[in-house]
C-alpha cells in the first residue's frame, strides 16, 4: 500500500548554516537557518532471485543508481546493482525501480570473494570508480572499477585494525561511506571501537590520494541506535541514518566543525566533543509507514524552483535490507534547504 504525506510530517533541524550551489548544499555563517524534512512516497523494487539485502545506495545519474548487497555466497557472489529511478514532482511519486545492470565485486588478483569474505554495508560512486565498505567480520574500505574489478584498499588507522582488544567491533565496525564534493573519502563505524565506548562512532576522512587517514572524529549515536550510514552534504557536514531498537529510524544532520579531533587516537576516553547534530527527519511521525530496516541513503535531483519559495528541496532516498526476508523497500524524502 502507498502512502504519501503532503506536509504533515515535516521535522525541523534548527540553526543549521548552509549556502546553497548548483551540485551540494555548502556550509556558511548563517545563524538562525533550519533545514526542514517531509516524507513522500514509498515504492518496492521488484527483484531477481538474487536481489536482495541491499545496504547501500548511490546516485550515479540523473535517475541512476547503485546498489548493493550485503549477501556473498548466499544467493550469489557479492554483487552490486544498477538501478533507475523517475520520480514525478508534480505528483509527488516515485516510479518502480528498474533493474538496468550490476557486477561482481572482486578482490584482489581479480578474484571472487569466497562466501563469507565480505559484509558490504556500503557504495559511493568515486569518479568513474566505486568505493564500498565492508563490515562484520570482514572490515575493509575498497576502491573497484564500475564493473567490480579490484583496484585497492585504503589503509585503516592502527586503532581501527581488528584485534582481541581493539579496532573494529564486528557489527559495530564500518557501515557507511561518503564522498564529498572534492572527491574526499569519508567512512562511519555503527559504534564505538572495541577500545572506546559503544555509542563512540569514529568518523574518518581520507586525505589527499587517500592513501592516508587524515582526519577523524567521533560522532555520538543515540542510546538505542548505531550509525547506518553516512552522506556527505559538503566537505564539513554529513547526514547519518541511526537505526535499532523498536521501529523509529532517524536521520541527523552533523558536522565536524566545533568537534574535537581525535585522528590516531588510540582509545576514546569519552568525555571528547562529538560532531554536533540535530535531527532532520524521524519515522515516528509518518503514521503506517511499513519502514523496514532503512539501510542506505542516496541523494536525488534537486526540485524545480518555485518562485517566492524561501527554500531549495532536493530529494533523498532511503533503501531497505531485506535478508532476502521481504521486499525491497525505497523511500522518499525531500530535504528542503533555506535561501539565504
Amino acid at each position: 500500500m502507498r502512502i504519501r504525506s503532503w506536509g504533515a510530517a515535516f521535522v525541523s533541524a534548527t540553526a543549521i548554516a548552509v549556502s546553497l550551489n548548483a551540485g551540494v548544499a555548502d556550509a556558511a555563517p548563517a545563524p538562525g537557518f533550519s533545514v526542514t524534512s517531509r516524507y513522500v512516497d514509498t515504492e518496492i523494487a521488484p527483484g531477481i532471485p538474487t536481489f536482495g539485502a541491499i545496504s547501500g545506495m548511490d546516485r550515479i545519474g540523473n535517475g541512476d543508481y547503485a546498489m548493493i548487497s550485503t549477501d556473498v555466497g548466499r544467493a550469489g557472489p557479492a554483487r552490486f546493482y544498477t538501478t533507475h529511478i523517475n520520480f514525478s514532482a508534480a505528483l509527488g511519486q516515485l516510479g518502480v525501480p528498474s533493474l538496468t545492470g550490476g557486477g561482481t565485486v572482486l578482490g584482489p588478483g581479480t578474484l571472487p570473494l569466497l562466501p563469507g569474505a565480505a559484509q558490504f554495508e556500503g557504495i559511493r560512486k568515486l569518479g568513474g570508480d566505486y568505493v564500498v565498505v565492508s563490515g562484520g567480520n570482514q572490515e575493509f574500505v575498497r576502491q573497484i572499477g564500475p564493473i567490480g574489478t579490484f583496484v585497492r584498499d585504503l589503509p585503516l588507522p592502527s586503532a581501527w585494525r581488528p584485534t582481541s582488544k581493539a579496532g573494529v567491533n564486528g557489527q559495530r565496525g564500518l557501515t557507511g561511506v561518503a564522498v564529498g564534493p572534492r572527491g574526499q573519502v569519508s567512512v562511519i563505524t555503527a559504534g564505538g571501537l572495541r577500545q572506546d565506548p559503544a555509542n563512540a562512532a569514529r568518523l574518518l576522512t581520507f586525505g589527499a590520494g587517500r592513501a592516508v587517514p587524515q582526519r577523524e572524529f567521533v560522532y555520538r549515536t543515540d542510546g538505542d541506535k548505531v550509525a547506518a550510514d553516512v552522506i556527505a552534504v559538503n566537505d564539513t557536514d554529513f547526514l547519518v541514518l541511526e537505526r535499532g531498537r523498536g521501529r523509529v529510524t532517524r536521520i541527523y544532520w552533523t558536522t565536524t566543525r566545533g568537534a574535537d579531533a581525535v585522528t590516531n587516537k588510540a582509545k576514546l576516553a569519552g568525555n571528547e566533543k562529538a560532531m554536533p547534530k540535530t535531527l532532520i527527519f524521524s519515522t515516528d511521525p509518518v503514521p503506517g509507514l511499513v519502514t523496514g530496516n532503512m539501510s542506505g541513503m542516496a541523494w536525488g535531483n534537486w526540485l524545480p524552483d518555485v518562485r517566492g519559495q524561501n527554500y531549495r528541496a532536493r530529494m533523498l532516498y532511503v533503501v531497505t535490507n531485506n535478508m532476502f526476508n521481504g521486499p525491497t523497500r525505497v523511500h522518499a524524502l525531500e530535504v528542503r534547504f533555506p535561501r539565504r
